[in-house]
């Protein structure tokens, strides 16, 4: 066990740098380092990969929330049995979101209720996972939104 004076300079350093996870896990990871003999390297990187990774995790749950996505949809829960012609490989494709990067646009057309509201918030969520902000809205929404008053 660390001493008193070396918790707390860790306790403020983690506050002050704004790590919370590493302020929660410092002293169960440097035991579990004790016991089972990890080198100093192994610890670093075990309390930096909790950190990174609680960091991550509380991204992707605020550009979700920060989306205005009606409800959560995610592609496993999508039935693609209701559309044959929908290729797979195209879905798996767009959800890498490696087309939101080269500044590519999709658009889901179809008649109503066969999905595109689905498709386009797991799209979303695939891409809040992928560290893209995301804000959905209706095809109606938008061009309310993008329309250009009228000059008076």
């Amino acid at each position: 066990m660390s001493d008193n004076h070396t918790g707390k300079q860790i306790e403020f350093a983690a506050r002050a740098l704004k790590m919370p996870a590493i302020r929660r896990c410092w002293a169960e990871l440097a035991e579990r380092a004790r016991t089972d003999n990890w080198t100093h390297e192994e610890y670093l990187a075990a309390i930096l990969d909790r950190q990174v990774s609680e960091r991550e995790a509380n991204g992707t749950v605020l550009r979700i929330s920060g989306a205005r996505f009606p409800a959560v949809k995610t592609l496993e829960d999508f039935n693609f049995d209701r559309l044959p012609g929908l290729r797979r490989d195209v879905i798996a494709n767009l959800a890498t979101s490696t087309w939101i990067a080269k500044s590519d646009n999709v658009i889901l057309l179809g008649p109503p209720g066969v999905g595109k509201t689905h498709l386009a918030i797991a799209l979303g969520i695939k891409a809040a996972h992928n560290a893209y902000p995301v804000l959905f809205d209706t095809t109606t929404g938008w061009v309310t939104r993008l329309e250009v008053p009228p000059e008076p």
